[in-house]
This record gives structure tokens, sequence and C-alpha cells, in this order.
């Protein structure tokens, strides 16, 4: 009642991990239906974070509907929410719970809550910069609770009275699935144990009424407060059904079962929060997706831009060494150039290793044995020289040609043709070659 609790979980592959658990006092201010949000707290809402609402400020109904598409059970249950909602349908936010489902009928938990009520937690929340991803209802966050230690019934009709100082709430289930919810006002004084017997009684005809078989086996009566010695004997005798007296306080916190719900369950819960403020969410999600893509393709764009920049300085900065070395040594180039084409023209002149005269005197000195002679000696300079000739036999030209291929002076042999020509009654070998020269750069 004077304070705010929160529990911090994470939902790890091996199970729920609670990383946090605390409390803390808080003064409500004057005309103010909501303290102002500790600093300690928000430093620490990093995930999602899930708002039970206090029942007494719920519309709360099971409802039994045909089993179909999740979509059309949605307009379903909006339909019925506008029939049983004592406030016009566009001043509600509604939300459901699928409790159970058979291939026939789903049991559905119906939550409407007025709309001022979410906008004011909501906006409390983002003045303090925090997002509320879900709201949820208290009272089933008692009743997760009481099921994970056990204290929930599985099987038959059982009542539940849970009083937690802010609510009074009586529970109808089933088979562990509530069935009926009822915030009550807080009685007091002898009239405590037959308001609550009328309570009670009123509440399983109503359930046995919608829908049918509901014997109560017992009831569990939970609070903060200490019972009075006799309460669970007269309660006992009233209803006729045995009465456990439970302590929240041995319970773990409040906090922890709306926590539980919200990874247990996941989107499969009442999520109370008005459609606009889903969407808004997505829209900053896509937003910030959106940006953090920009930005890396940005950087990634920027990356390729510099890598460019650099490779260009890199190599414009080798090009101007490579320059600076070619301006060093162009004149001495030069200068090399001339000389050399000096050098080929003397070599040319002085050189007679591969003249005319010395290329005749070869190719003569060459001449195998025998009936052989030229026709025609053509020569270029620095090229090479044409033979053609005439011999008695193929075999000498051969031999002349085999005896050519191993000469100093020429480089290569090539277009060797031999033929036979006859004139008046004379039978002659006709020959013709190409001797190459080496190359100016070759001899040197």
């Amino acid at each position: 009642m004077d304070g705010i609790e929160w529990t911090i979980l994470r939902n790890r592959q091996d199970g729920i991990e609670i990383v946090q658990q605390d409390s803390m006092s808080l003064t409500l201010p004057d005309e103010a239906s909501i303290a102002e949000l500790p600093a300690e707290l928000l430093e620490k809402m990093k995930g999602e974070v899930v708002i039970p609402i206090p029942s007494s400020q719920l519309l709360l109904r099971v409802m039994e509907l045909p089993a179909t598409e999740k979509a059309e059970l949605a307009d379903m249950i909006a339909l019925q929410g506008d029939k049983i909602s004592p406030f016009p349908v566009d001043q509600l936010t509604l939300a459901h719970e699928v409790l159970r489902q058979t291939d026939k009928t789903s049991t559905v938990l119906l939550a409407g809550a007025q709309r001022f009520r979410i906008d004011e937690i909501g906006d409390e929340f983002k003045k303090a910069g925090v997002n509320i991803h879900s709201m949820d209802a208290r009272v089933l966050g008692w009743l997760e609770l009481l099921k994970s230690k056990e204290y929930l019934p599985m099987e038959g009709c059982s009542v539940f009275l849970i009083d937690d100082g802010i609510d009074f709430t009586l529970i109808i289930t089933e088979s562990g699935i509530p069935m009926n919810f009822r915030t009550l006002e807080r009685p007091e004084g002898a009239v405590l144990v037959d308001e609550l017997a009328y309570e009670i009684e009123y509440s399983l005809t109503s359930v046995e009424t919608e829908f049918g078989g509901a014997v109560a086996a017992s009831i569990g009566y939970w609070s903060f407060a200490t019972v009075p010695a006799d309460f669970r004997q007269s309660l006992a005798e009233k209803c006729a059904m045995p009465v456990t007296i439970g302590d929240l306080a041995e319970l773990p916190p409040l906090s922890e079962g709306i926590a539980n719900r919200a990874c247990l369950l996941g989107t499969q819960r009442i999520e109370l929060i008005p459609n606009e403020w889903i969407e808004h969410e997505k829209t900053k999600k896509l937003r910030r997706l959106f940006i953090i893509s920009f930005s890396a393709i940005a950087a990634l764009w920027l990356l390729v831009l510099f890598s460019f920049v650099g490779i260009y300085q890199y190599r414009n900065m080798n090009l101007s060494r490579a320059q600076s070395r070619a301006d060093a040594i162009a004149e001495p180039a030069r200068v090399a150039l001339e000389n050399r084409e000096k050098m080929k023209a003397l070599n040319q002149y002085s050189d007679r290793s591969a003249s005319a005269l010395e290329c005749l005197r070869e190719v003569t000195r060459m001449l195998p044995a025998g009936d052989i002679d030229f026709v025609s000696f053509n020569y270029k300079k620095g090229k090479g020289l044409t033979l053609r000739g005439t011999s008695a036999s193929d075999d000498i030209v051969y031999d002349f040609f085999g005896t050519l291929s191993t000469s100093s002076i020429f480089k290569r042999l090539k277009d060797q043709s031999v033929s036979t020509k006859t004139t008046k009654n004379i039978r002659r070998s006709v020959y013709s070659l190409t001797l190459d020269l080496p190359e100016e750069e070759e001899q040197q």
C-alpha cells in the first residue's frame, strides 16, 4: 500500500533466472493517483517492462466460446466485451487470454480497463523515458505464485479469497483454471463470515449456471493480515467445506508472479496496452532499425570511399616518386639512346663479320663437293640473304643445307625448297633457301 516492488527475470535456455528482487517505500503526493517513479528503479528498467493492474480497476470475465481462428476469436471477444461492459467500448482497452482450448470450445479470460487509467500509468512511465511492453492483472500474478508453489489444486473446483491489502478478490477455479473473478468490498467485524459465505455461494451458483458442475471442494483464504482464531472454523461451518488459511508473505513477491507469466506465456497472456502504443513501439523499432541500417551503409560507403582515396593517394605518391626518378634520369637516358644509335650505326659500318662479302665467303666455303652452283645471291644488310641454285642431285643439296645449319654466322635456315627441272633432256635439282642473320641486339 505504501511502496513499490520489482522483480527482474532473465529467460534462459535452462529456465528462468531471478536477476534481482527488491522493494522500497513511496510517498503518494497529495491529489495524485500515482507516485513519482524513483530514479533507482528507472535505472534498472532495461528489458521488457510489465505493470500489474489492480482487479478493482479491471473487468475480468471468463467466457466459453466456440473454437475458431485467432482473428475471428478476437472479434467475438470484442463483441462480448461491448455487451458486458458498463462503459462504452471506445473508452476501454480490451485484451484476452485463452485459458483452455479443445476441438470445439475455447475458455477465454476477457480483461478490460478504462482507457484513462491505462493512459495515466503510461504517461507517468513515458515522462521517465520508460516504454511499457505489457499490463497484466495483479490477481493473475497471485494465481501464478499459488500454482508454482502447488497451492492451486489441479483437479476439482476450488474457491480462493485473496486479500493483498490493495484488492480483495474471490476466485473460482476448475482443474487449476480460473472460471470466475469477483472483486469484493472488504467486510469488517461480525458480518465478515456471513458476507463471505454469501459471495462464495453466489459465485459458485454463477459458475454452475454458466459452465455447469461447480461443486467446490475447499476454500483457500490468503492475506497478509492476521486472521482471527475463530474465522476459519466459522467460515468452514457456514460454507460446509474445509477452509485453509494462507499467508501471502510466505509466497514469493507478487512481481515475481507477474514476471513469470511474461516469461512463460509471452504474448499469449492478456496485454492491457492500447494498439496505438504497440504500433508506436513498432514504428520506433523500425525507425531504429532504419537508422542502424542507414548508419551501417553510410559507414561502409565511407570506408570504401576512404579506401579509394587512400589507394589513389598511395598510387599518386608512387607516381610522383616515379616521375621524379624519370625526370632525374631523363637527360642521361637521352644521351644513352643517342650513343646507342651512334654505336649501332658504327657497328653497321665497322663490323664486317656479317657483311655481304663475308656471307658469300661463308656460303662458298660450305659448298659440298660435287656439281652444285649458285644462280642468285640476294643480300639484305642486318636481315639475311637468299640463295638459289642448281645441283646434279638432291643429296648434294641436302648436304649443303646441313652444312649451312652449322654456320656461326647465320641464325637459322628457312624456306628451304628442292625441286627437279629438266632442260634439253638434262635433269637437275633446283634449290632455294633463306639464311637469317642475328639481330643487332643479339650481336651486341
